[in-house]
């Protein structure tokens, strides 16, 4: 039986993005606003698709401000713009890499 990919590593990376290595080898870089943007909350999953994005009250970069695990299945992100009630699933997280196209399966690895 497979398992869903899990987190081996979560960093902020500098003020900007958000990096997570992956049990199976693969490397997801989320931009902060790819992330606040794809927030589950019910509150962000109501909000019509295609509005002005997501921006920090004080003109200041978004940025996470803490990132806290959620037993064994989650993170929750708590956000510069006073955001902090959405738990991001690791099938979420995986399923919103920017590299996977939103597949949540990683491109093929090239052989050397």
């Amino acid at each position: 039986m497979e398992t869903a990919p899990r987190p081996t590593e979560i960093r902020r990376i500098g003020n900007s993005e958000v990096r997570i290595a992956w049990n199976d080898g693969h490397v997801s870089v989320y931009p902060n606003h790819h992330l606040r943007n794809h927030c589950p909350c019910a509150l962000c999953r109501e909000r019509p698709p295609h509005v002005l994005p997501v921006v920090s009250g004080s003109g200041d970069e978004l940025q996470p401000l803490q990132i806290s695990l959620v037993g064994r299945y989650a993170i929750h992100i708590q956000w510069s713009d006073g955001h902090d009630s959405g738990i991001y699933s690791y099938a979420t997280l995986r399923a919103a890499c920017p590299c996977c196209s939103g597949t949540g399966v990683s491109p093929p690895r090239e052989s050397a």
